[in-house]
């Protein structure tokens, strides 16, 4: 009968790291996701203004604020987005944080490409199914 239609999912990646940020980007270019890459969360605040983003991953080292400050702030501009937190060093503190926040996932660096795909796969299967 009727297409079944599906979404491209939107993913704003916020990384200082240019390394992160081009192999994220090339690694997952397929038809369901398109990536928006920043490199700092003022581009990434000011871009959410405009763009109709699905989910945002962001590193926690950024140039002008920490990522979970940043995805706090994204929240608030855009209630409902899924938020993904990347980190190197993982305190207690930063755990507890995270889980006060709110964040829907979090991904240790070094990443993985398995980690990474299993939360990108879950979070488009959670959004086809919201849709």
């Amino acid at each position: 009968m009727g297409k079944e239609q599906t979404k491209i999912l939107q993913i704003m990646l916020i990384d200082n790291d240019k390394y992160v940020r081009e192999s994220l980007s090339t690694f997952f270019a397929n038809g369901q996701l398109r990536f928006l890459i920043f490199k700092s969360a003022s581009e990434g605040l000011n871009s959410l203004k405009y763009q109709d983003i699905d989910v945002v991953i962001s590193d926690y080292f950024l140039p002008d604020m920490d990522g979970l400050t940043f995805l706090k702030q994204a929240a608030i501009q855009k209630p409902g987005i899924t938020r993904v937190l990347m980190a190197t060093i993982v305190t207690d503190e930063l755990k507890k944080e995270i889980s006060m926040a709110g964040i829907d996932a979090f991904l240790e660096k070094p990443l993985s490409v398995a980690s990474i795909e299993d939360i990108l796969c879950q979070i488009n299967r959670d959004h086809l199914t919201s849709a």
